[in-house]
């Protein structure tokens, strides 16, 4: 047998010892560099899923918070209130109305109340567009001028003929209406384009209350309040009528309203559709025979009235049936055809109108935002109310029975 093949090598994976494809021969026991490179690819692709998973969770949650600041602080100013034909009005527009009559209270250092003032901003919108896009079909215009004059009504001035200004008097208009612009946080052009409308409105007003008779048959009405719903008092009333007696003596001696010695329970001469329809057919309304609902000088019968807390009893003292209407009535009718005109016109254009009690008390937020903090102060004289025309007003007058004034309290002016 020879030497080669007497001589054996040592197993070829014995430790220590040289390997074919090995890097080094000194060190014992250790990993190449490719199984250090392969476990970290593996450990990499190990891990992965743990990056991928970290970052599309912080995604998700960009992506809500985004949602949420979306739906929190850009959608709901942008989201359509209401549309009239082809004119859109967002929430954030209702916002910048209310904000805006807002401070005009807030000027004369009257408490502004929400209450009700989403829905009267929304019907106020509409309508002044809705008579701004009619206007032109009755040839009502409006000028720049007479938006700038009304302007001046609102800072406070008296508004003067042309040739009758001077050089500081326009100059403490531009003052005041930078003042204003500041306090109010809008751009001009908002809100002069919103008096715009107003003034359409108002002129449109005027025309439609053109068709008004100015005689008409009126009825001469006293109201008598009692503390209690009693037959026995109502009949003792009838009587007292039935026997002559004076209205007026009657009132004074059953009546208990508060106020009955200085107004005698006269609610004066009223034409047909001055109050509500249920008591207007109890005025003016005749049976199948043709008689009167309500005798001339003869009670009704006792109602509720919840806000003073009385009975009502109605007495017509005398009926003309031709008889002027006095200016006061005439604005109050003028109204009501305003209203049912519009009520008409809104049947032919295309409407939109949103409002739910969540938009409500978003805006109502929004508003609050932007108030003044004051405490009111009963003392204090409104330091403008001298200055303004008669028979307008910064906050608007009591509730009526009667469809409420078109405009804005504060803007809104009569008609010279």
């Amino acid at each position: 047998m020879t030497n080669s093949e007497n001589v054996t090598g040592p197993a070829p994976d014995s430790p220590g010892e040289y390997v074919a494809g090995q890097r080094s021969i000194t060190q014992r026991a250790t990993k190449s560099r490719f199984d250090i490179l392969r476990e970290k690819k593996e450990r990499g692709r190990r891990g992965r899923p743990y990056v991928f998973g970290g970052i599309g969770i912080l995604a998700i949650l960009m992506i809500v918070l985004g949602v949420a600041f979306w739906n929190e602080f850009v959608a709901p100013p942008r989201a359509l209130a209401i549309r009239v034909g082809d004119v859109e009005y967002t929430r954030g527009d209702v916002v910048d109305l209310i904000r805006f009559n807002q401070r005009l209270s807030e000027e004369v250092g009257v408490p502004f109340q929400l209450g009700s003032s989403v829905f009267e901003a929304l019907q106020i919108i509409q309508e002044a567009e809705l008579a701004f896009q009619l206007s032109p079909q009755f040839g009502v215009s409006v000028s720049p001028e007479e938006v700038d004059e009304r302007v001046e009504f609102i800072l406070g001035f008296i508004v003067q003929a042309e040739d009758q200004r001077s050089g500081e008097f326009d100059t403490n208009v531009e003052e005041a209406k930078r003042q204003f612009l500041n306090r109010v946080g809008l751009p001009e052009e908002v809100w002069r384009d919103f008096l715009k409308k107003v003034l359409f409105q108002e002129r449109l007003r005027e025309v439609v209350g053109d068709n008004i008779p100015r005689i008409q048959p009126q009825v001469h009405e006293y109201q008598i309040m009692l503390s209690r719903n009693d037959s026995q008092l109502v009949s003792r009333i009838e009587r007292e009528l039935n026997a002559g007696g004076n209205v007026e003596d009657i009132v004074l001696e059953f009546s208990d309203d508060p106020e009955v010695q200085r107004t005698r329970g006269d609610l004066g001469w009223m034409p047909q559709g001055v109050v509500a329809r249920q008591i207007d057919n109890l005025l003016f309304g005749t049976d199948s025979d043709g008689n009167r609902l309500l005798p001339i000088r003869s009670p009704s019968n006792p109602q509720l009235d919840e806000q003073a807390g009385l009975w009502s009893v109605l007495v017509v003292d005398d009926l003309q049936e031709a008889r002027e209407i006095e200016p006061a009535v005439l604005e109050i009718l003028k109204d009501t055809a305003m209203t049912i005109f519009l009520n008409e016109q809104r049947r032919s254009i295309d409407l939109f109108l949103d409002l739910d009690s969540d938009i409500t008390n978003w805006v109502n937020k929004q508003v609050s935002l932007n108030s003044l903090p004051s405490t009111p102060d009963a003392s204090q004289q409104d330091p403008l109310q001298g200055l303004l025309p008669p028979g307008a007003s910064i906050t608007g007058g009591p509730p009526t029975v009667v469809p409420p004034v078109s405009g804005i309290p504060g803007i809104s002016a009569p008609i010279q």
